[in-house]
């Protein structure tokens, strides 16, 4: 929806030229309106991305009628009519239309704790009192969002992009124990690398924890809180009647709740559309998405040669439910320059590197003239839909084992890691107290597993990719699959309607496969292909002179890598020589060599 920024400042603000420079940075988050309002001991920016409540009048930097307490918020309160008609039942007036006027006076009327309870919807926001001083700063339950910040001698600045922090603290260095958590796993499982759900890739700029409150109060240490995790959905009574209930009724009450989420995945004063490609989860998206909205567009990305469904699969949707849609094709040779924008753009070593291709997409939604979009990520996580967890499972590992979460390579880097294996020990640890005394076993690892992917790997890789190759194309991506009360039902699921075979021999969302084929075909339940790119394409070592690679002067890194490995090599240079290299910055070609130039080439 939007960028936002905060500077609370002990002394003085900075220059109005540095809040200008941090909100030029997040233009493509708000092409809509911008804004920068210093007052006394604080500096408040937003970039807007209009989207629901058109009129001027809902722009922020929001001020309550009192002009007490101001607000900077980016996201979507999904339930903010139904938020909006309570609180008017208690006698409560609204000035504007707007979600952001209804999340101000949620707070302000049901208390914190109770508000963040009743929202449904993806948010990061900064809320002040003039009055009290009081600073709240909060992050939605899964991490939608982003919300950075960092703290210096004269206060806190908070952002949407970590980059713009440094346009305010005037300190712009790498954070190499980023660095070496990135490159600390190795070979198949180490394709993205690790990014740390806390922390940035530049120093000293913080990620706020999805589902965290950071609070600052006049005189007293910054205080952070976790206010939600997504073990806190399970209920053990609910979990056991489950085990009882007909499969029928399950994936009636499954049905209800995709198309509640859609519905209110749906509200805007924009026009929506919605991404397909064939798999399983964008299809049931669309098809529900359509018959609340007739208008809604399809964009379908094509990449010859190396994937299938979005050419077999698409065209018997659109038969069944016709819609206006749009086919981008992909170009392996523009791959590595739109990398390198991407990277670029999102402030961090792309975290899955379809990145390029989701970005086209995008850029065909605004095109067309649509604002919003509809995606069918984050079922995989809770509901066992990644092909990695059936050998996983199988293999009956012990309840502390972190899977995929955490494989590290040859120890190059792994004591960087140390830390990062004590917090996701941690969680773990919380997970297995809050099952154990329900389920146990083989159940109990796979309910784990899957609780622990949706806390940790959502937040640190799917959505702060998808937010970024969204926002660079000036759209916004909504994600109707992670749904507070879907979700929740998915959780309270036994793993035997999840992480199991379907009768087509397709393993994973099981119960999700069965209503999908019962409500739209059979012909949507195909071998999971995942989102295809052409990074595998450009990972020959032939094709890159490794030794002008600068983070080979930083990390003792294998010359001759894994593929894998490699295109987390090609990901961190490229990030590195984008923000920290100055005058000695080289372009693609200096990174490529003769033969990578002549395959590589965009024409």
């Amino acid at each position: 929806m939007c960028g936002l920024l905060f500077h609370l400042f002990s002394d003085q603000p900075s220059s109005l030229s540095s809040y200008e420079a941090a909100l030029e940075l997040m233009a493509e988050r708000g092409p809509d309106f911008q804004d920068i309002q210093i007052e006394e001991g604080f500096a408040a920016g937003h970039t807007r991305l209009a989207i629901i409540d058109l009129d001027q009048e809902a722009n922020q930097p929001f001020w309550d009628e009192e002009r007490r307490r101001v607000i900077v918020f980016n996201g979507e309160i999904y339930n903010y009519r139904r938020l909006r008609r309570e609180m008017e039942e208690q006698g409560i007036r609204f000035v504007t239309a707007s979600d952001t006027e209804v999340l101000m006076k949620a707070l302000i009327t049901f208390g914190e704790l109770e508000a963040l309870r009743k929202i449904r919807g993806m948010f990061a926001f900064v809320l002040h009192d003039t009055r009290t001083g009081e600073t709240l700063a909060v992050r939605d339950h899964f991490g939608q969002k982003p919300l950075y910040f960092s703290q210096s001698d004269n206060g806190t600045v908070f952002a949407s992009d970590p980059y713009a922090i440094t346009k305010i603290s005037g300190i712009c260095e790498p954070d190499l124990d980023s660095y070496g958590l990135y490159l600390a796993t190795s070979g198949e499982t180490g394709t993205r690398g690790l990014h740390a759900p806390d922390r940035s890739f530049f120093k000293g700029v913080e990620m706020l924890p999805a589902g965290h409150v950071l609070r600052i109060r006049p005189g007293k240490k910054l205080e952070k809180t976790r206010y939600f995790a997504p073990w806190d959905l399970f209920d053990e009574n609910r979990y056991l009647q489950n085990l009882k209930r007909p499969k029928s009724d399950l994936i009636q009450e499954l049905s209800q709740l995709v198309q509640q989420s859609i519905r209110r995945h749906l509200v805007s004063d924009v026009p929506s559309g919605v991404f397909l490609s064939g798999g399983i989860d964008s299809s049931s998206v669309f098809w529900h998405a359509i018959d609340q909205n007739p208008d809604i567009q399809t964009f379908t990305k094509i990449s010859p040669g190396i994937e299938r469904i979005p050419l077999e699969v698409v065209p018997e949707l659109l038969r069944r439910r016709p819609a206006t849609a749009h086919f981008i094709r992909q170009d392996k040779n523009r791959f590595v320059p739109e990398l390198e924008e991407f990277i670029e753009y999102s402030r961090a070593p792309s975290r899955w590197n379809s990145g390029p291709s989701m970005n086209s997409l995008c850029k065909s939604a605004r095109d067309n003239g649509v604002i919003t979009l509809l995606g069918g990520d984050c079922v995989d996580e809770y509901f066992g839909g990644y092909i990695h967890y059936k050998g996983y499972f199988e293999n009956d590992p012990p309840l502390n084992d972190l899977g995929d979460l955490v494989r590290l390579g040859d120890g190059r880097h792994s004591e960087i890691a140390v830390d990062y294996l004590k917090k996701q020990n941690a969680i773990r640890s919380e997970i297995l107290s809050c099952l154990e005394s329900v389920v146990s076993g083989a159940e109990l690892m796979a309910q784990a597993t899957m609780l622990h992917d949706t806390t940790t790997f959502l937040q640190s890789c799917t959505l702060p990719h998808s937010d970024a190759y969204s926002m660079m194309a000036s759209v916004e991506l909504r994600n109707p699959m992670l749904d507070l009360d879907l979700v929740s039902f998915a959780i309270n699921l036994p793993s035997d309607l999840r992480s199991a075979h379907h009768e087509n021999g397709e393993f994973g969302k099981l119960l999700f496969r069965e209503w999908a084929g019962s409500t739209i075909g059979e012909f949507t339940n195909i071998k999971k292909e995942g989102t295809r790119n052409y990074a595998m394409y450009m990972a020959d070592s032939g094709f890159w002179n490794q030794d002008e690679f600068s983070i080979f002067k930083l990390f003792d890194l294998n010359e001759l890598p894994h593929p894998r490995d490699l295109i987390r090599y090609i990901n961190l240079e490229l990030f590195h020589n984008a923000f920290f290299m100055g005058k000695e910055k080289r372009t693609i070609d200096g990174l490529l060599s003769a033969e990578g130039r002549a395959a590589l080439s965009s024409g």
